[in-house]
């Protein structure tokens, strides 16, 4: 694909398919995608495509993660885009220090998975705080640290 083309293709069909699907806050889920993307700050066009389809396998193919790994081939994305994904989405049953171990073992998908942390730890965007709340910042938080100390790794 030519430079910009990835980008907006990615941008496009999340878009399409996180259509009328809105995040705890109410809003559009889109605007977490993009806000991930922004969190990233990098010019990298693979990286932003990983990070506005870091949900994607999760949300939109959650039932058949091979095929939405097909599709995003299909697409025309690169394996890097598509295994930075891979890497970040959750395989059902899977405990927190192998996911862990799985976002870490690429510096991408361990530089979109912070940004994302980071996005889903700001307790502004929640109406009222719950005790299930804390406990998953207090999760995100654990990540967050192991996730820093990983990405030291690549530096």
């Amino acid at each position: 694909m030519k430079k910009g083309e990835a980008l907006s293709k990615m941008l496009k069909i999340c878009v399409e398919k996180f259509d009328g699907i809105f995040d705890k806050s109410g809003q559009p889920y889109i605007l977490h995608l993009l806000k991930v993307m922004h969190y990233c700050k990098t010019d990298d066009e693979e990286i932003q495509c990983i990070a506005i389809g870091h949900d994607f396998i999760e949300d939109i193919f959650a039932d058949d993660h091979i095929a939405g790994y097909a599709y995003l081939r299909r697409e025309g994305f690169s394996e890097r885009i598509i295994n930075g994904i891979r890497n970040m989405t959750k395989v059902p049953g899977e405990d927190e220090n192998d996911y862990i171990i799985r976002v870490s073992s690429s510096k991408d998908s361990t530089i979109v998975k912070l940004a994302d942390l980071r996005h889903n730890s700001d307790i502004r965007r929640l109406k009222g705080l719950r005790d299930k709340d804390f406990e998953r910042i207090q999760k995100y938080h654990r990540m967050y640290l192991r996730l820093t100390q990983a990405l030291e790794m690549y530096r």
